[in-house]
């Protein structure tokens, strides 16, 4: 999160009524590095004042020099979606583009992480596994500061039941970030309860992220599901397994990514949706590959996600520019 504190913060009553309020702002922008700051504007006087009274002894000068340099660099390189401001003003003031926060109710503010939420424990090792590199350091030092948590509430529906639920106050909003399946049949066309959901996190100004593909079990590269099935049916993978896996290979990129993974053409056929236009040519031209794709992989077949995958498994299946964009919108929003 971006912290910008107003310079006549420095001469204001404030600092008098709650010592402990700004060296507590300073730590936590400290411990936890998701956060950054400035001053506005940075040559103030009332700032320099202050900056100038610090005991001469002590390192606390050169810990907010440091805190100011980083949030420079910061801001010029990676800047946070999540900015706030910090005032001389009794609470929190709305009424501005940015929002206004008190000392305290900014340092309370920052003291909660950013709340990832998912659908459940499959989703969270997804985002652990698929991680890019570039991401990869990030992600894991901001998960073990508690710059952000992952909270796992359910499928997409039980998710819109949980926001409508939740009061979506402008301070939780600030704290959210969420991340729902498509579920869509075909490309470009997420489900109606999808569509609903990423409607109700833009409304309220929640970032987010709709995962282009049908679900998180259309992300397992290839080599990972063959090293998964292998594990998992040892002893009929030739006989069983690896006709399947050659038909579901030789399906169109699209078609693989909006595959029923977990339950196949078959559970697909039974809903009212029917099996989506795009898998026709298939049935119609290649009814012996259809057949091997009638049952999916399993319903546990995200538990791919639990052994190591090499980072270039998801570059050479074509995730990279969604999982970039995925992680960073992410992290910008801690």
């Amino acid at each position: 999160m971006r912290l910008i504190i107003e310079a006549p913060l420095f001469a204001s009553a404030q600092l008098q009524r709650d010592p402990f309020a700004l060296p507590t702002l300073w730590q936590l922008c400290l411990d936890r590095t998701c956060h950054y700051i400035s001053v506005d504007p940075p040559d103030a006087v009332e700032f320099r004042e202050w900056l100038n009274g610090l005991p001469a002894q002590g390192r606390e000068r050169e810990r907010i020099e440091f805190l100011l340099e980083e949030g420079v660099q910061r801001q010029a390189r990676d800047a946070s979606t999540t900015v706030i401001r910090i005032a001389d003003v009794p609470d929190v003031d709305w009424s501005g583009k940015v929002p206004r926060f008190s000392l305290g109710t900014a340092n309370a503010l920052l003291r909660e992480p950013l709340s990832v939420v998912i659908e459940g424990v499959h989703d969270e090792t997804f985002l652990k596994a698929s991680v890019p590199f570039i991401y990869r350091e990030r992600f894991e030092t901001w998960s073990r500061s508690r710059c952000f948590k992952l909270e796992h509430r359910g499928g997409i529906q039980n998710l819109r039941h949980v926001l409508a639920k939740e009061n979506l106050t402008p301070e939780l909003c600030l704290r959210l970030f969420v991340m729902l399946d498509s579920d869509a049949r075909k490309r470009g066309e997420p489900s109606s309860d999808s569509r609903r959901l990423a409607n109700t996190c833009a409304h309220h100004g929640l970032p987010h992220h709709q995962l282009e593909r049908r679900a998180i079990e259309n992300y397992i590269p290839e080599p990972a599901l063959k090293h998964w099935l292998g594990q998992q049916h040892a002893r009929d993978f030739d006989e069983k397994w690896l006709a399947k896996l050659h038909a579901f290979r030789s399906l169109s990129e699209e078609q693989r990514h909006h595959y029923n993974m977990k339950h196949g053409l078959k559970k697909d056929r039974k809903s009212a949706e029917g099996v989506a236009d795009i898998f026709e040519p298939l049935i119609a031209q290649q009814p012996d590959k259809a057949a091997l794709l009638e049952e999916g992989f399993s319903s546990i077949v995200a538990r791919a996600f639990h052994e190591r995958i090499e980072e270039n498994a998801f570059t050479e299946d074509g995730q990279r520019p969604e999982l970039m964009r995925l992680f960073e919108t992410m992290l910008r929003a801690a």
